[in-house]
């Protein structure tokens, strides 16, 4: 089976982060998403998926956007989407911050033959500042 549909959402994702489009993101997700951000709890259904990236685009604006690895799984309705990435947000009044790690994404396929992210789970490589 193909991988095409989940590439086309997951670009779809990527340009809803780099636009900082909050309802684009929800539009891209499932009604029962589950998204598993670092140092955050679980974000749980479109509305708050809408209301979480509401949130950090609030804070930081997203520059760019680069998955550096990627691969992904498909068998039937269920697609399994991992690899690792870089992202460079500009927090409001700061410097650019480029983080960089992996993730791990559950897409499913809906009624209409367009693919959803279901789970979404990512983590950073970079080691937490030192508290001093």
């Amino acid at each position: 089976m193909t991988s095409e549909g989940v590439d086309n959402a997951h670009h779809l994702w990527l340009a809803a982060m780099e636009a900082n489009d909050p309802a684009a993101l929800g539009r891209l997700a499932t009604a029962d998403v589950v998204l598993m951000p670092p140092h955050d709890q679980p974000v749980v259904g479109q509305q708050a998926v809408v209301d979480w990236f509401s949130g950090i685009v609030s804070q930081a604006r997203t520059k760019a956007v680069a998955i550096l690895e990627r691969e992904v799984i498909v068998a039937g309705d269920v697609a399994i989407e991992r690899g690792s990435f870089t992202w460079t947000v500009a927090p409001v009044g700061g410097s650019d911050i480029q983080d960089r790690g992996s993730f791990l994404a559950v897409w499913r396929r809906q009624p209409d033959g367009s693919w959803k992210v279901a789970r979404n789970i990512w983590n950073s490589m970079l080691p937490l500042p030192a508290i001093t």
